[in-house]
């Protein structure tokens, strides 16, 4: 009896083992998640010190109550301006991506309300594709913009007009680039980190929505530094849907960025533009820019603002 039990005993491990091998019972092959792409905004970039992102900012739900652009879910905090910044900021350094845009100073700014045709200045355009970022982009008809920069000793005005062939926002604050957004980044210490390919608490990146022209309104959103990311509400944006697209202008205190301007000084820069073609779906497809070697997190990779002259030169 105890013979015919070990036997049978033999017979069940052996066939436990046969199955291991049979088609089907291997072990599952190991997910591995996917690397986001770095190159369209600063959420998913890394910085140098991991700073936890503000515990109260709203989740995106395309379903829920647009947030309005006059509600803050997170007291904002501008930043100090940076004496140094300035100063360390000589008139000739100028990186070599793209062309430099200077800001012209305003001794009349111009009204915010989308209306560009105030702007006399000159006009630059951003219709090149971002490093990664022009699978789904088919051309300047599909996506495009000139704008118009400008200053004066407490703003930094922006005017934008951009060509799209599908207008497409659901999106809002941080999530705003998942839609038709505008977005400048800025050095404000071109020399004093000329050569580094990290962001630190020098470099800004903001965003600029119009809204949907209906129930969400036009916003301004800062990703970088990480440790400042907000709603801007102290920044002014309006918008005004057009038959190309749309134009929208912005006057950005100088306190945003941490700033006292100067004429004649360079910063690192560069202007983007977030492109969604899916109306109603919060994504994000392709994106253009003035400078083809723009990368979120590579201020290296920006080109150049210059402070144009309070005399027009």
């Amino acid at each position: 009896m105890a013979t015919r039990a070990r036997h049978l005993l033999f017979l069940l491990l052996a066939g436990s083992l046969a199955a291991c091998s049979l088609p089907g019972a291997s072990a599952p092959t190991p997910f591995t998640f996917p690397t986001p792409n770095l190159t369209h905004t600063a959420i998913f970039a890394a910085t140098p010190t991991d700073t936890p992102l503000p515990p109260t900012l709203p989740p995106l739900d395309p379903t829920a109550t647009p947030l309005l652009a006059t509600v803050s879910a997170e007291p904002e905090a501008e930043g100090t301006p940076l004496a140094s910044a300035t100063a360390s900021t000589s008139e000739g350094t100028t990186r070599p991506n793209g062309t430099p845009v200077t800001a012209a100073y305003l001794t009349a700014p111009p009204v915010i309300d989308g209306d560009l045709s105030e702007w006399t200045s000159t006009a630059y355009t951003a219709n090149q594709t971002a490093p990664y970022a022009g699978d789904n982009w088919t051309g300047t008809a599909d996506l495009s913009a000139t704008f118009y920069i400008g200053w004066d000793t407490q703003y930094l005005y922006l005017g934008v007009s951009r060509t799209d062939d599908q207008f497409a926002q659901i999106s809002y604050g941080r999530y705003m680039y998942r839609g038709d957004d505008v977005e400048i980044q800025l050095d404000v210490d071109l020399d004093g980190d000329f050569a580094s390919t990290l962001v630190s608490s020098d470099d800004f990146q903001l965003g600029f929505s119009p809204g949907n022209f209906g129930s969400l309104e036009p916003e301004a959103y800062r990703w970088y530094p990480r440790s400042l990311e907000s709603y801007l509400t102290s920044v002014t944006v309006a918008a005004v849907q057009t038959s190309a697209g749309y134009d929208l202008e912005a006057r950005i205190p100088w306190s945003v960025v941490g700033i006292a301007p100067a004429e004649g000084t360079h910063y690192g820069f560069a202007l983007a533009l977030s492109d969604n073609d899916q109306a109603g779906v919060s994504t994000w497809q392709s994106m253009v820019t003035n400078v083809s070697t723009r990368r979120v997190a590579d201020p290296t990779t920006w080109g150049t603002l210059i402070l144009g002259d309070a005399d027009g030169k």
